[in-house]
């Protein structure tokens, strides 16, 4: 199994204008977890929650073009430095910024956890509103929950 092309090929289901939720929900263990944002940001439970929460996402911006600048494994775990940009559906505005994700998964090759860090009152700064208010876009419910 190799562990980094499996995180390669989630990663590159995001640029697109549409999401594929069932290509999505194939590479997630079922039991699956997912925190957007860490720390602010709640953790998504469920390959069904993740999938809602990623598409609650493509409602505000969708193409989200992961450019991978290094990638490492350690075990199960797989950690990526990425420049991530979208586009804002709202006004066709491209936000970029700077992002490490972290990915455990199974011995199946299924995501069991996935983390995102990076600056979220940087890309506040690029969509022009303040922390408060990138606080509440990244926090709010999906349609389906799991917590």
């Amino acid at each position: 199994m190799n562990k980094e092309q499996i995180v390669r090929d989630f990663l590159s289901l995001f640029h697109t204008e549409k999401l594929d939720g069932a290509a999505l929900r194939s590479m997630l263990a079922d039991d699956a977890r997912y925190q957007p944002v860490v720390p602010i940001a709640p953790v998504r439970q469920g390959a069904d929650a993740i999938v809602a929460e990623m598409e609650r996402q493509y409602q505000l911006y969708d193409e989200c073009a992961c450019n991978t600048l290094n990638i490492a494994v350690s075990g199960n775990t797989v950690f990526t430095e990425r420049v991530d940009t979208v586009r804002q559906l709202a006004n066709g505005q491209r936000t970029t910024t700077c992002v490490v994700g972290v990915f455990d998964l199974d011995a199946a090759g299924k995501i069991t956890w996935w983390r995102e860090y990076w600056d979220a009152l940087d890309c506040a700064g690029q969509l022009g509103i303040d922390d408060q208010t990138m606080r509440a876009i990244m926090c709010a419910p999906s349609s389906v929950s799991g917590e």
